[in-house]
């Protein structure tokens, strides 16, 4: 899964905080990889200014020298959180209220990560939160690209679900997430990406309480967020993430990732991916029971995974999971494994399961596992496997071989 997938998961579990940017992180990352940096820069650059101004003087003293006009250029915009936000609250209708702008410098971003701008638009008929993110994908661009496919089903409620390929060879990619239950979010996600790779990522929430349901239509029209994502303003923001100099790899279908799951679960455990034909590239889902418990899994596969850009895999792949550790199998693999508490409307307490693996020969493999019953409902049962099987699971062998 990629880490643009992991960021609309957030908003679906986390949508009540209108969730706040873990700005801790780009401030550790500030710290760890800017230091050597800037003092590299200051060096280089005093030196340099103290060569040019020599070389000026020297020649103002020559007899008979005129100093000549030196042509200048308008300085490209400095693509830092303030042009993040400034950028996203300029592309928003004038007739409405944008409050709490800030943004995530590109610079300061971690490995793997996506440069992000939010604030909270008021059309004058209740809020919504505006997040944007912008990320490189691997080109050329195909129908299997993982962040051009719509929501899994079983994972998020959605209503409608819309992709579409442009005259210039760009996707667009929109959807519609209903609210689960009463008092829950609703939202909408526009993605486009370039026929080079660039992708605009902008999601809309529209939040809610048990006594006030969330808006039905967005402060933001469908059309409007298609005018964000697809504006050239983002281009400067580009400039800092390169594109990636290997093509994507070949999608795993859908009948494929079954085949290696049902190898690469755990002894004793039953999956069942329910009804129908799954032919969503690289991802299948379903119900998996262990021990008398039952729990919703989906798991997605991609091969050749980050490979090509700036970041090499294993430390993007690190940023997957920035809060637990990353650990390494003996053959290579490395893994983390995450547990996050929900709530539902009842104050009935579940849990969901998030295990990431890169393997040794640079497959991705992300299986969710949460305790929803159906309709999405929370229930307080054990989850159907543990941290040890979920790390079994993602990290087994047949995923090479998918």
């Amino acid at each position: 899964m990629t880490s643009e997938e992991d960021f609309t998961r957030a908003l679906r579990d986390h949508a009540d905080l209108a969730p706040d940017p873990p700005t801790e992180l780009f401030a550790l990352a500030a710290e760890r990889r800017g230091r050597a940096r800037v003092r590299r820069r200051r060096t280089l650059g005093a030196s340099a200014l103290a060569l040019v101004a020599a070389a000026g003087c020297a020649l103002a003293l020559l007899p008979g020298h005129t100093p000549a006009r030196v042509r200048t250029t308008p300085a490209a915009p400095a693509v830092d959180g303030a042009f993040m936000s400034t950028t996203l609250r300029s592309l928003l209708p004038p007739d409405g209220q944008a409050t709490d702008a800030s943004g995530t410098p590109v610079e300061l971003v971690l490995p793997g990560q996506a440069p992000m701008a939010w604030l909270d638009y008021d059309d004058g008929h209740g809020p919504a939160r505006v997040l944007l993110s912008i990320d490189r994908l691997a080109a050329p661009l195909s129908d299997g690209a993982p962040a051009l496919q719509c929501p899994d089903a079983l994972a998020e409620p959605t209503t409608t679900c819309r992709r579409a390929t442009r005259p210039d060879g760009s996707r667009l990619t929109t959807s519609t997430k209903a609210p689960r239950w009463d008092g829950d979010d609703r939202a909408w996600t526009v993605t486009y990406a370039a026929a080079d790779g660039r992708a605009v990522t902008v999601h809309e929430i529209a939040s809610a309480t048990p006594s006030r349901p969330a808006r039905e239509q967005p402060p933001l029209t469908e059309a409007q967020l298609q005018a964000i994502a697809t504006s050239d303003a983002w281009r400067p923001a580009f400039a800092a993430l390169p594109a990636s100099t290997v093509p994507p790899a070949a999608p795993v279908s859908g009948p494929a990732v079954l085949t290696a799951l049902r190898a690469a679960l755990p002894a004793g455990v039953a999956f069942d991916p329910g009804p129908g034909v799954q032919d969503t590239p690289g991802r299948v889902h379903g119900a998996v029971t262990h021990g008398g418990r039952t729990g919703q899994l989906v798991v997605s596969v991609e091969h050749g995974w980050h490979r090509g850009f700036r970041d090499a895999p294993p430390t993007a792949f690190r940023s997957l999971t920035p809060a637990e550790p990353t650990r390494q199998t003996p053959d290579g693999a490395l893994f983390a494994v995450t547990r996050l508490d929900v709530t539902g409307p009842d104050g009935t307490k579940g849990v969901q399961w998030t295990a990431h693996a890169l393997l040794a020969d640079g497959t991705l493999v992300t299986a969710e596992l949460w305790t929803d019953g159906a309709g999405h409902r929370i229930t307080a049962d054990p989850a159907a496997l543990d941290r040890d099987q979920l790390t079994a699971l993602v990290t087994a062998p047949s995923w090479a071989r998918a």
